[in-house]
């Protein structure tokens, strides 16, 4: 088999792992549990799903680690130079046939998802928020846990639950969010949802709340106030962190607009009033950008980068042929 290439993307609900060739061709896909090493009981748990994405797209290609030129992971929870350290050990002591191979943030992947270089700053909203920038000199920032709030699905979900109990006991403003709660978790009034999350025994998990985040956009986009002040909240906050990253990275100082890639099941979703008031936000708080939308899902820039580091040129058809190749929906899904 011909040299190819490992692009990894890792973090609190699924790690995949994507093999293909040199005219980004998919040879082989895997698929496995959270590699973020700050969302498992022990960072071995997080190294293990990432070496078993790793493996299962291996044997999908019936290859082995020494046909790899170059592999790009981008792992959630890479946010410290010490964490970066840790995987660098571990994947030289557990994998050490990869001889060539990269590790950063997950938050960096989407980055050639926009721009082919990988110049710009990429702002992804899925189950969690990642903001990270490379400017044109190389210089890299990542938000990682700069970001102090609760943003993205998980955030859009739990303040769409707070908004809904706010409601009821008149703390704040009545909101279509409570029937689109009541009737996505099937409960018969408020109260019966708050017990549901917070009884001592057997009680609804948070992460059960992650899916409200659609609920929220669906209000918003239908004009409903307190979904659209949530969403609105998030927007100027994301966009203050990008105004940030453009900073760190000296792309405030370039002479055209700021590259802006926006990604992630919330940012890409149907209903368009998270990336809408983000790209309003944008515009107050950074100036001129130029932004893209992409759907592709992170492991997709993985994969790019782990082509571009690893010497192939991403000519406009190869980059097109990557982002638009198709993926079994099981693959991706969160």
């Amino acid at each position: 088999m011909s040299r190819c290439y490992l692009g990894v993307d890792a973090g609190n609900s699924k790690t995949v792992a994507l093999l293909a060739d040199a005219d980004g061709r998919v040879l082989g896909r895997g698929r496995a549990g959270v590699g973020d090493i700050y969302g498992v009981a022990t960072p071995e748990r997080a190294v293990d799903a990432v070496l078993d994405a790793v493996g299962q797209a291996l044997a999908a290609a019936a290859t082995g680690p020494d046909a790899v030129a170059h592999a790009a992971f981008r792992l959630a929870g890479v946010d410290w130079p010490e964490d970066e350290e840790l995987w660098t050990a571990a994947l030289a002591a557990r994998a050490p046939r990869l001889r060539s191979l990269s590790v950063r943030n997950d938050g960096y992947a989407l980055l050639r998802c926009g721009r082919p270089s990988g110049v710009g700053v990429a702002v992804t909203a899925g189950t969690g928020p990642a903001v990270s920038g490379r400017g044109p000199d190389g210089r890299e920032w990542s938000a990682g846990w700069w970001i102090q709030h609760e943003l993205a699905g998980r955030g859009l979900g739990a303040a769409g639950v707070r908004a809904v109990v706010d409601a009821e006991t008149g703390l704040g403003p009545p909101t279509a969010l409570t029937g689109l709660l009541l009737t996505l978790f099937g409960e018969p009034d408020v109260a019966a949802l708050l017990h549901a999350f917070t009884r001592r025994e057997h009680p609804r998990p948070d992460r059960d709340t992650w899916s409200a985040a659609r609920s929220v956009l669906l209000a918003a986009g239908a004009g409903d106030p307190v979904a659209a002040g949530i969403v609105d909240r998030h927007a100027t906050v994301l966009a203050g962190l990008v105004a940030v990253t453009a900073r760190e990275t000296g792309l405030d100082a370039g002479p055209g607009p700021v590259p802006v890639v926006l990604g992630g099941s919330v940012l890409s979703s149907e209903h368009p009033a998270y990336r809408t008031a983000l790209t309003t936000a944008l515009v107050g708080a950074v100036g001129a950008v130029d932004v893209t939308v992409s759907t592709a899902s992170p492991v997709v820039g993985a994969l790019l980068d782990a082509l571009a580091e690893g010497g192939v040129v991403l000519a406009p058809a190869l980059h097109t042929r990557v982002l638009r190749t198709a993926h079994p929906p099981a693959f991706l899904l969160t």
